[in-house]
């Protein structure tokens, strides 16, 4: 699963809208964007990830095969349609080459418990000021909120 992100800017209460103290300001230098103002990936802050390294491609390509194979066991274990294991099996070489092809490109990220199962993965496609964030389905958990 691919999601694009987008930079925002998160906290400072005020808004610059350009007209400077216009609006009954003393600070003629006042410009809005309160000073706790900052720019973050609404993916990584949104989803608490951090990013993280991993050491080469053999060392991705060993992670991903243990991987694969515990989203396997795990769909076992929920009783999940054999047509659909069978699917997810069929698929993953598709997703390991596609990483390892782009391994130089590929940003590694985990979720706030920091364990290797929560790993995610973006790209900056050509010419994108903010990356692409790839999710293994069979390893998410869906909850309804």
């Amino acid at each position: 699963m691919c999601v694009e992100s987008k930079n925002i800017v998160k906290g400072g209460g005020e808004i610059d809208i350009g007209c400077g103290s216009s609006f009954g300001g003393d600070d003629p230098d006042a410009a809005g964007g309160g000073s706790e103002a900052e720019t973050v990936n609404n993916v990584v802050d949104a989803f608490q990830l951090t990013e993280t390294q991993i050491g080469g491609a053999n060392d991705f390509k060993a992670w991903v095969k243990e991987y694969m194979n515990a989203i396997v066991l795990k769909l076992r274990e929920k009783k999940i349609e054999k047509e659909q294991i069978q699917a997810f099996k069929a698929g993953a070489p598709a997703i390991a080459k596609f990483f390892l092809t782009r391994f130089s490109e590929v940003q590694f990220y985990l979720g706030p418990s920091f364990c290797p199962e929560s790993m995610v993965f973006s790209i900056y496609e050509d010419g994108a000021i903010t990356p692409t964030f790839y999710y293994i389905m069979g390893g998410l958990i869906k909850e309804k909120f």
